[in-house]
């Protein structure tokens, strides 16, 4: 279990870069958040083909080699 946390503190870690970045170029903390929904809000077909191939493939390479080793 412990073996899982890092790839998670990675992605929350880029999350808060992001929120970061949108923070000093003057945009509201949590407007990366609103900007993901709308995005999810207009999305067509090929991009959520695009998020759930990201997801399976973050998926595949860092959880899974962790399960297996236990």
């Amino acid at each position: 279990m412990a073996k899982i946390i890092p790839p998670l503190c990675i992605t929350l870690g880029a999350y808060i870069l992001i929120v970061f970045i949108d923070a000093f170029q003057g945009n509201y903390m949590f407007q990366s958040l609103y900007n993901i929904k709308q995005y999810f809000i207009i999305a067509r077909g090929e991009d959520y083909f695009l998020i759930v191939l990201f997801a399976l493939l973050f998926v595949t390479v860092s959880i899974f080699p962790v399960l297996k080793k236990q």
